[in-house]
């Protein structure tokens, strides 16, 4: 074996392995990247207007999937959720309907509802705002509809609370809740962090825990509870049950 052949062996030797490493390390970091990507959180931009090189354009627009039925209704709703552009568009242009699938979300910025014939009934919002969660009360485990359901409850933030140029799940929100043709939005809930909330007594009530909205770091916050009766419009603190937490607080000191 000529000298010439051993060096080439031994070059080879040097530069797959590298090569090999390289790739790997392109890959590794792509599969990186997209997984970020894949979870980035959803925001509604405050300011949707922006100018680049004397042009007008949007930095932010919709994306919405097909409608779904709405329990104890013949009605349907379609969820509206925010679509940031990678490159923004001038204003007027595009299609107003989406193409292409989108990883479904749980937060949106509005909801339309329909009627059987898929005619728009209303729209829940008419401003700008961040939907964290939408309710509905089911029993799709029974054969027999569960009429006295009329409601849906939402987490819904209005305002940049943090001032971050968006408003998402990091601001402050509110419990409301509305029919089930998306009208009579009513706010159950103000100045409180709701954790959670439930309807009870055949869909008359609505139990809700909480802690109070405060600088507080949030395992120091202690959870308390409060009832709304949706006929009353009426907002009750269970301080029964924060007095007898307290108490078994003062057993641990």
């Amino acid at each position: 074996m000529t000298k010439f052949i051993k060096s080439l062996i031994i070059i080879n030797g040097l530069i797959i392995p590298i090569a090999l490493l390289v790739l790997l390390s392109v890959f590794i970091i792509s599969l990186i990247q997209r997984s970020s990507n894949s979870h980035d959180s959803v925001a509604v931009n405050t300011d949707n207007i922006i100018t680049n090189n004397g042009d007008t354009l949007i930095n932010q627009g919709l994306k919405y999937y097909i409608p779904e039925p709405i329990y104890n209704s013949s009605n349907y709703y379609i969820k509206i959720m925010p679509k940031t552009y990678d490159n923004p568009l001038k204003i007027g242009s595009g299609s107003s309907f989406e193409k292409g699938s989108y990883e479904q979300s749980n937060h949106f910025l509005n909801i339309l509802f329909l009627d059987s014939n898929y005619d728009v009934i209303s729209r829940l919002l008419d401003k700008k705002a961040f939907i964290l969660s939408m309710t509905i009360p089911s029993t799709y485990t029974e054969e027999k509809i569960d009429t006295t359901i009329r409601n849906f409850g939402y987490l819904i933030a209005f305002e940049d609370s943090n001032n971050d140029k968006k408003i998402d799940e990091s601001d402050f929100n509110d419990l409301y809740i509305s029919d089930l043709n998306g009208k009579n939005l009513v706010q159950v809930t103000k100045g409180i962090d709701v954790i959670e909330f439930s309807f009870i007594k055949h869909h008359k009530d609505i139990f809700i825990s909480y802690t109070d909205r405060t600088d507080i770091q949030d395992e120091y916050k202690m959870k308390k509870f409060a009832s709304y009766n949706i006929k009353m419009k009426e907002l009750s603190n269970l301080t029964g049950i924060e007095k007898a937490l307290n108490g078994l607080q003062k057993i641990l000191q």
